[in-house]
């Protein structure tokens, strides 16, 4: 009898025990719900001791109640090893590196596995039930039940087949059949899945044995997209390669290493194939980057006349519709601005007229990037840019609007980036036939560095000219940009 009273003493230092382990230590939460359990085990076995004290006994003892206490006793030390068991294997020695524990189809397996020999032993020696008896009596009805549940026990099996082979993780992007989306949970009979437009998939584990299965890894990891695009048989390979790797460096979800590959796939009938090869480091904004290459690849062909062919085999006479831009409005709106003013209307007209291009930009497209040497200046004929400062918008620019002159008249470093902030129509005036064209002399350049001195000092309110100027005056900015002018024209 006496041996009975130290068994609510275990259960009771088992209950400090767990409570502060699981205090002191992350992931011991598991741990902390056996708690109540234990306190079961301590009134129960408090009651079963003070039943068998020699003077209680005699009015409250039964053979039948210590039996069913005892039973319930078990049942519970059952439960609670089980789940120690289960805890400290699966969920504290099998931890992954990558913090994901083990998948819980097996955890469940193993699980239930115990308690059936648990409980087998229970019947065996407490209850004096054979097992054997059991398993004899329990043959046919395991058959039939086999046979009913047959496409269940099929998917279980698989699960536990894909488990075993670990080339399926919680957190992989895959794509079975017509669904794909990211790996939530591994189930009893199914995968589950979700996809990128937040829907949840589950796809039976037997369909996931039988069919291919890509596995994109993890979201985060890089992987590699291809896009194929037909281009038309009149513009060189070269140079629509060359158009399609400058357009790919500037789509920032595209990334720099590995390198984009564009290569030539094939020759169609009304087109050349070419196959662009880039990589990603996030799978699940596919449709998005596939959506702005495709979009910046339009554009850059459109700016540089690269045609994109109808699939047609008949012969017939295309006329292309341009949207015509009257340039003798460029020039009367270019012939108003203090600093073109100052050239001579003979050399501005040729200009425009003969040198200038017109080009349609997509909304996010860089014009000019900060401390690169400007090449050419730009009119705004129809659209929107934004002036960036160190990635920070500090201007915003639109029709008739111009920029990038001081790569007409000096060639120096542009002080701030240019981008779209929708489509835009802009012509394009190149430095280098500027400087052919016009013929500026010394009284012509003096005026032009006065005009340009006096917009340069606004333009230090938005903080876009550099640091430098800010303590020197109008004049003394003048004459400095008159040497730059004179330097740069050979005057």
């Amino acid at each position: 009898m006496n041996w009975l009273f130290s068994l609510p003493i275990i259960f009771l230092l088992l209950i400090i025990l767990f409570y502060f382990i699981s205090r002191k230590r992350e992931g011991f939460y598991e741990i902390r719900k056996l708690i109540p359990q234990l306190f079961s085990l301590l009134f129960l076995t408090l009651l079963i001791s003070f039943l068998n004290i020699n003077f209680i006994s005699d009015i409250f003892y039964s053979d039948k109640l210590i039996s069913i206490l005892w039973l319930i006793i078990l049942l519970f030390i059952l439960n609670v090893s089980i789940k120690i068991i289960v805890f400290f294997l699966f969920d504290f020695m099998l931890y992954t590196k990558e913090g994901i524990t083990r998948i819980r189809l097996i955890k469940d397996i193993i699980t239930i596995i115990l308690y059936i020999i648990g409980i087998l032993l229970i019947f065996n020696y407490f209850l004096n039930i054979k097992i054997t008896v059991i398993l004899a009596s329990s043959a046919v009805l395991t058959v039939v039940i086999g046979f009913a549940l047959q496409d269940t026990l099929g998917d279980l099996f698989s699960g536990i087949s894909l488990n075993f082979e670990e080339s399926l993780k919680i957190g992989d992007w895959i794509r079975i059949g017509e669904y794909e989306g990211e790996i939530e949970q591994f189930r009893w009979r199914s995968i589950k899945i979700r996809t990128i437009d937040n829907i949840l998939i589950l796809i039976p584990n037997q369909i996931v044995s039988k069919k291919e299965v890509l596995n994109f890894g993890h979201l985060n990891s890089n992987i590699a997209l291809r896009l194929k695009i037909g281009v038309s048989y009149k513009n060189s390979p070269d140079f629509v390669i060359k158009t399609i790797q400058e357009t790919l460096k500037l789509i920032n979800p595209v990334l720099k290493k590995p390198a984009p590959m564009v290569m030539v796939s094939d020759f169609n009938d009304f087109s050349i194939e070419y196959d662009i090869k880039f990589w990603i480091n996030d799978y699940s904004k596919k449709d998005i980057i596939n959506n702005e290459i495709r979009r910046k690849i339009w554009y850059a062909f459109k700016r540089n006349n690269i045609e994109i062919p109808f699939p047609i085999r008949n012969i017939y006479i295309k006329k292309e519709i341009e949207h015509e831009v009257n340039k003798e409005y460029i020039f009367n709106s270019l012939k108003k601005d203090e600093i073109f003013s100052s050239i001579d209307e003979k050399y501005l007209k040729q200009l425009i007229q003969e040198h200038s291009e017109i080009n349609l930009y997509g909304k996010g497209e860089t014009l000019i990037k900060e401390g690169e040497k400007g090449e050419y200046f730009y009119y705004i004929i129809d659209g929107e840019v934004e002036v960036l400062k160190n990635d920070k918008v500090i201007n915003i620019l639109k029709n008739s609007d111009c920029f990038g002159e001081m790569s007409l008249f000096t060639g120096e470093k542009t002080s701030a980036s240019i981008r779209t902030s929708k489509e835009s129509k802009i012509l394009k005036l190149s430095s280098d036939k500027f400087r052919e064209t016009v013929k500026i002399n010394e009284k012509m350049a003096k005026k032009l560095s006065e005009v340009i001195a006096l917009r340069r000092s606004k333009l230090k309110e938005l903080s876009i000219i550099e640091s430098e100027f800010s303590q020197t005056s109008i004049k003394k900015e003048s004459e400095n940009i008159f040497k730059r002018i004179k330097k740069y024209f050979r005057i």
